[in-house]
């Protein structure tokens, strides 16, 4: 039986905020130069009065971040978060925007299809807001996304990091 996943702003699901961020933070939040842990629950702040009503394709500093929330044996659990922003936190692709980020699935979940669904989910909410294209970027998980429709751009070496731009047309 496939699971029931909604993508749910985080203004309205802020309750289930704590968790992904943890995670977020685990993963991502120390020990790389573009951000920090402080810097992560900025992004969780900012997000909270972000208009998720609409996107502004010349705006600035949208930070529309989603919970991935599951309704499972008649109660809620959040799965994975995901955001569209329009900006990104390397200076050299900041000229390409509107991204996919701070995208991440409940560990004990990873493999199970739910990244893919939640994905979808985002595209989705993506050509809602009128965004045709969109862009990513990856360490390591480039054939994940290369599966899901996205293509190579360029790459950048940071220390120890090989970091994978890609992006996908969804006009398609």
């Amino acid at each position: 039986m496939k699971s029931n996943i909604t993508l749910t702003p985080i203004p309205t699901a802020f309750v289930f905020a704590d968790q992904p961020l943890d995670w977020s933070i685990k993963l991502w939040g120390e020990g790389k130069e573009e951000f920090s842990a402080d810097d992560w629950r900025k992004f969780y702040k900012n997000a909270m009065s972000s208009n998720y009503s609409s996107w502004n394709s010349s705006g600035v500093d949208q930070e529309h971040l989603f919970m991935a929330i599951r309704e499972k044996d008649g109660k809620s659990e959040v799965v994975a978060s995901i955001a569209i922003c329009d900006f990104d936190d390397f200076e050299e692709f900041r000229q390409y925007k509107p991204w996919i980020a701070a995208f991440i699935v409940r560990e004990d979940l990873r493999g199970s299809g739910i990244g893919s669904q939640v994905l979808k989910l985002a595209e989705e909410k993506a050509i809602e807001y009128g965004i045709t294209k969109i862009y990513l970027w990856t360490e390591g998980e480039r054939e994940f996304y290369g599966k899901r429709g996205y293509q190579f751009l360029d790459q950048l070496s940071k220390p120890g990091r090989i970091i994978d731009l890609m992006y996908k047309d969804l006009a398609r």
